[in-house]
Parts: C-alpha cells; sequence; structure tokens
C-alpha cells in the first residue's frame, strides 16, 4: 500500500486538494448556522455548485495530464483556491455565518481573487516553458525538414535520411578535411520491456526516448531512428571528445527521466548503451554504420 501511494504523481498536490476541500466543508459545517429550509437558494447552490465542481475537474485533468514543475504547482494552487472559494460561495446557501461577524461572508471572494493571481503567475510560466520548447524543437529541425524520410514511430528521421546526411558530411571531409563524429545508442532490456508491457507502450517508450535525445544534443546535430530500439546521432565538425561528452550528457538524462510507472523503473530500460566514432577518412554510410554497430556490441559485453 505504501509503495502505491509514494507512486502516485503529484502526492503533495492530490493531498494538498483533499484536505482543502475537507477543512472548508468541516469548517463551514462547524462554524456555521444551518439555514431554515425555507431560506435555502435551491437554484443559487446547483449553478455555485456546478462552478466548484467545474473548477474542481479543471484541477483534476491538470494533476493527470501536467509533469512536474513549478507550473504545475501554481496552477494546482490557484485553482484550489478558486475551489475553496465557489465551495464557501455554494454552503453559503446552507449555512449562515452571521453570528460570528456580519461580514463573515462577504470575504468568500478573497481565495479566488488570490487563486486568480497565483494562475496569472502560472500562465506566465507555462508561456516562457511552451516558448523554450518550440524554440528548442525549431532548432533540432535545422536543415533536416524533409517530410518522406520521417520515421513514423518515433517523429525522427529514419536512417535512410542519416544515410545521406553522412555522405554529405564526407563530401565536406573529403572537400574540406571537416571531420565529423556518429554516435549509436540503444536501449537496454527494450525486448523485455516490450515482452511485459506490449508494443504499443514500447512504442511510446521508443517516440519518448527520441524526444530526450532530441533535447539534449545540440541545434546543429541530427539524431534519428537507426532500427529497432536503436538510435543514431550525427555530429557535424565536431571532435571526438565533445561527441562522446554530449552523448554522456543523453545518457545521463535518459537515466534520470522515468516517465512511466514503477514497473519501467524496476526494469531501467531507460539505460542507454552507446558507442561513437571520429571519421576522418573517406568512407561509405554502411562501413560507418558497420563500425559503430561493432563497437557497440564491444560496449555491451565490456559492461
Amino acid at each position: 500500500m505504501a509503495r502505491f501511494i509514494t507512486s502516485i504523481k503529484h502526492l503533495h498536490l492530490w493531498a494538498l486538494l483533499i484536505v482543502s476541500v475537507a477543512i472548508t466543508i468541516l469548517m463551514a459545517i462547524h462554524f456555521g448556522e444551518l439555514k431554515p429550509y425555507t431560506q435555502f437558494e435551491i437554484l443559487d447552490a446547483i449553478g455555485e455548485g456546478g462552478l466548484a465542481a467545474m473548477s474542481l475537474v479543471w484541477l483534476v485533468a491538470t494533476l493527470l495530464s501536467r509533469p512536474r514543475g513549478r507550473v504545475t504547482t501554481a496552477l494546482s494552487f490557484g485553482l484550489t483556491l478558486m475551489l475553496i472559494s465557489l465551495l464557501l460561495d455554494c454552503l453559503d446557501e446552507f449555512f449562515s455565518f452571521n453570528h460570528i461577524h456580519p461580514t463573515l461572508s462577504s470575504l468568500e471572494a478573497f481565495p479566488a481573487l488570490l487563486g486568480m493571481i497565483v494562475m496569472s503567475i502560472a500562465m506566465y510560466w507555462w508561456y516562457q516553458e511552451q516558448t523554450f520548447l518550440n524554440l528548442t524543437l525549431l532548432r533540432k529541425e535545422r536543415h533536416f525538414r524533409e517530410h518522406t524520410f520521417t520515421d513514423y514511430v518515433t517523429g525522427l528521421y529514419s536512417a535512410r535520411y542519416m544515410e545521406k546526411q553522412i555522405d554529405a558530411e564526407v563530401s565536406q571531409l573529403i572537400d574540406k578535411g571537416t571531420r565529423f563524429c556518429v554516435a549509436i545508442l540503444d536501449l537496454k532490456a527494450y525486448g523485455r520491456f516490450c515482452f511485459e508491457q506490449g508494443i504499443t507502450r514500447g512504442e511510446l517508450l521508443l517516440r519518448d526516448t527520441g524526444q530526450l535525445i532530441t533535447l539534449n544534443i545540440r541545434g546543429c546535430d541530427l539524431a534519428c531512428r537507426y532500427a529497432g530500439d536503436k538510435f543514431i546521432v550525427l555530429y557535424p565538425a565536431t571532435g571526438l571528445s565533445t561527441a562522446i561528452d554530449i552523448t554522456n550528457r543523453v545518457c545521463s538524462a535518459a537515466k534520470v527521466h522515468h516517465q512511466y510507472d514503477k514497473d519501467l523503473v524496476t526494469l531501467n530500460p531507460r539505460t542507454l548503451h552507446y558507442a561513437c566514432i571520429e571519421v576522418s577518412l573517406a568512407m561509405q554510410s554502411e562501413q560507418i554504420f558497420e563500425q559503430l554497430m561493432a563497437q557497440l556490441a564491444h560496449n555491451k559485453q565490456a559492461c
């Protein structure tokens, strides 16, 4: 049971929601005086209760769909404050608080005001987040935008397109002597993951891994899906030490990024094996791929 609880995403925000709603209702019942039935405003209660219910739906949708971060936290705080205000507004139709203080009922709108301020800040952070992601993905496209060579599973370019780009880099090597590097990465335990979780989730893992690789390489680099669970990254005009540093950064990011459930963490298919070579002599792309595969197999055996 404890393991299940700790695996819930945004556990502290769910706890905040439940505690806030419970305290609001309990305090209204404890401190308020129940109005006579003849004073109940049923239509107002339905309208205000509906608004509270819709704010709860928005809040639950945010917690289920958003990743961890300050944007999600701020949105949750803001929506929770609005929910409290709307809930108080609904309870005000059934309970009277005038015996405590005549103006107490008029304060129910202040949590909503504070919540809207917090949500406005969250929306600004969300705008910054989306702007950064859009610019990052746009830089990654470089001059590689050619849909006929796109892998349909990951959205990355295919091995066929990588062959064309490597041949272009080899031409630059012959003409100008500009060396470049190529790396291959593959997922550990991917076959076992697909066997236990299914092909559909396996494809989701490939797509997510491709995005992670893309976001952790430079704007001038190119990531493609080679075959199966293997990815290739082209580092134009790059030395071997720099290419290895970037590839290690990708592998480090993959180790700490677990988007799926606790079983995935146990399998740890996000552990990436890799091999990286520097191309300093003119050769065909097929020869480069053969060298990469041989070195990858050697690196796997050495682990």
